[in-house]
């Protein structure tokens, strides 16, 4: 977590509610944001993913209040949310980013947590799109819900953050109106410091992997291309790996795409006469095999072979799933290129956003050099880069900053 970024968020809450950070009733929370190391696209198929939390992500400060409504600042958005959480809550028209914590608030209110009035301050540093500042977000409001009510799914932590997971995204699917999958949720709430996640996506079990790249770094390129999942193909592609399940469900007995095993995808394909819909599944199937793969490869010091894979995973979102776009293929395109690169790729939704990439750590530098003035004469604006840490998943801190 960045100490600014706490600052910040620090500020506009006292400014706004008059209230002093260090008072006894005010909670702090952390709620990261996260990089996939592979396995792009395929959590909504039921399929084996590779998340990790991050060191950015968002911060979030609250106290009761006595006014039996939510109120919500952000230092990212202007203006503030207010609602009551017992009314009838409806999704805002146009889309605005107090959905996500409304949503929220809505599957508490479903199974009857009975919520206090709370004054919100929010912030977050999570750059570009790719690494789920939405789901941050949602994360962190759960968590906060469940800090400042008391309550717990289970008596077990890890079952209890994965019920938690699975409401955030009902949050985003039901309310928001975005079909993401569970990874985005499950890998910030679930999240391990200096690990990775090899998360099963169909009922988020985790195997965690310690993530130990020896004089190699993970680095998050930032095409700086904007979008929005709801206003992309996202939900189009969900759409289309649908309707290739109900095809290939009665013949091969699965009921997820994930479940394919890659010596079938063939006979699979044969079954499927559209081509982009034969397109879509090659990368499904594909994608979850190197998933498996690349986990072998990190647990055994292979990071040649890790890279590798990043790099046909690329191809494969960019060529079977038509989800890169020229920004991010050319990002990728020119940091593939570089001297002490092992190997890159787009990550998240796609159309924009970032990328990660493999490089050997002394040659960093000269990267982001040379790739920004290359990206920029092509794009006409400038990328960025930053080196991805590995972090716990949300949780509530106990610091504030002192300095005014």
């Amino acid at each position: 977590m960045q100490r600014d970024l706490l600052k910040q968020v620090q500020n506009l809450f006292e400014n706004t509610y008059g209230t002093h950070a260090h008072s006894a009733d005010v909670r702090r929370f952390f709620s990261p944001g996260r990089i996939n190391l592979i396995g792009e696209h395929i959590d909504y198929c039921g399929g084996l993913v590779f998340p990790a939390a991050i060191q950015f992500g968002t911060v979030i400060i609250a106290q009761p209040n006595e006014l039996g409504t939510i109120r919500v600042v952000s230092v990212n958005e202007s203006g503030k949310v207010e609602f009551n959480p017992a009314d009838a809550l409806q999704r805002s028209t146009p889309a605005h980013w107090g959905d996500y914590v409304k949503g929220v608030f809505l599957e508490y209110s479903k199974i009857d947590v009975d919520f206090p009035g709370l004054d919100v301050a929010v912030g977050g540093d999570i750059p570009g799109g790719g690494l789920s500042s939405s789901a941050s977000l949602e994360v962190g409001i759960a968590v906060l819900i469940e800090a400042f009510t008391g309550y717990a799914s289970s008596d077990d932590k890890f079952a209890n953050r994965q019920a938690l997971s699975w409401l955030a995204q009902r949050a985003e699917n039901k309310f928001v109106g975005v079909n993401c999958g569970i990874m985005d949720q499950g890998a910030i709430a679930l999240g391990k410091k200096d690990h990775a996640m090899l998360m099963d996506c169909s009922d988020l079990s985790i195997n965690y992997f310690a993530v130990e790249l020896g004089d190699c770094s993970l680095l998050i390129v930032n095409s700086c291309k904007q979008r929005r999942l709801g206003e992309s193909a996202y939900n189009e592609r969900c759409e289309e790996v649908a309707q290739a399940l109900s095809i290939l469900q009665p013949v091969f007995g699965i009921d997820a795409l994930c479940e394919l095993p890659i010596g079938l995808m063939n006979d699979a394909l044969g079954c499927i006469e559209d081509p982009i819909l034969r397109r879509r599944v090659r990368h499904v199937v594909s994608e979850h095999d190197r998933v498996s793969q690349a986990a072998s490869r990190l647990s055994s010091a292979d990071i040649k072979g890790f890279g590798k894979l990043l790099d046909e995973s690329h191809l494969s979102l960019q060529q079977d799933y038509e989800v890169t776009g020229h920004e991010l293929d050319t990002l990728i395109s020119l940091a593939q290129a570089q001297p002490g690169v092992l190997g890159a790729r787009m990550m998240g939704a796609g159309f924009g956003g970032c990328g990660l990439v493999l490089i050997q750590t002394s040659d960093i530098e000269q990267f982001t050099e040379v790739v920004g003035i290359a990206y920029r004469a092509e794009i006409g604006y400038d990328a960025e880069f930053y080196p991805a840490e590995i972090g716990p998943g949300a949780q509530e801190i106990m610091s504030t900053i002192n300095d005014r």
